[in-house]
């Protein structure tokens, strides 16, 4: 196989990859609907285009974050069903960099959407 015919086809693992996370986890469709929430409520405030790329980069980050927890949790899952120590902190330790990224994403939203809602802002 070539090296672009490669390049092209890890193209479509990492589509059936995001596929299955918006297909199967839960949690995905809820940071879906926060992200079409988020572009709704920027468009209706005309937030501005540093703040729209902020808001971007964050609904990103909670996907990257929330895709790496799950991959995660299923590998751990593969491991072993057994109840193991270690492997419920790693699963802990990852949910928790998904909470830390959306924690900090609605404390950005705040920032942003505040001043616009306190008439602040035009």
């Amino acid at each position: 196989m070539n090296r672009i015919k490669k390049h092209l086809t890890s193209y479509q693992y990492s589509i059936r990859g995001i596929w299955l996370a918006f297909r199967y986890e839960h949690n995905m469709i809820f940071h879906l609907v926060a992200a079409i929430a988020v572009v709704i409520v920027n468009s209706l405030l005309k937030v501005n285009k540093t703040e729209w790329l902020v808001t971007l980069i964050l609904i990103g980050l909670a996907w990257m974050a929330e895709i790496f927890n799950t991959a995660i949790e299923k590998l751990a899952d593969r491991v072993t069903k057994e109840h193991d120590p270690l492997i419920g902190q790693v699963k802990d330790l990852s949910a928790g960099a998904v909470l830390i990224i959306c924690f900090f994403a609605t404390v950005c939203a705040v920032i942003i959407y505040l001043p616009y809602l306190m008439g602040l802002k035009y």
